[in-house]
């Protein structure tokens, strides 16, 4: 073979070579760092969860309010959830009371 044909087939080999791994690496930053990269996507991962909990403590508090307001109903006053609440008001008033 030829020696120019030679190095011109090692020059094309060494550039497709270099762009290839170029582009690998292109991508593979941007599949871990881009926008909708992989960190991206364990920090909102994490922020969903977090936001998850917040979202079921609320939950939980708003159904023990509205089970509190349902009781208190005057239509449907539960005397012994009320009686449960003045005991429980009365016994810490006295306590107060007795401690000053």
């Amino acid at each position: 073979m030829n020696k120019s044909l030679v190095l011109k087939n090692k020059f094309y080999f060494y550039l497709s070579f270099l762009f290839t791994f170029f582009l690998f690496v292109y991508l593979l930053y941007f599949l871990i760092n881009g926008e909708r990269g992989l960190l991206k996507y364990f920090s909102l991962k994490n922020l969903n969860a977090q936001y998850n909990g917040q979202y079921m403590s609320l939950k939980k508090e708003n159904e023990f309010y509205l089970d509190r307001i349902k009781r208190l109903q005057p239509n449907t006053i539960d005397l012994d959830y009320l009686d449960k609440i003045h005991f429980h008001f009365l016994r810490t008033y006295i306590v107060d009371y007795i401690e000053h």
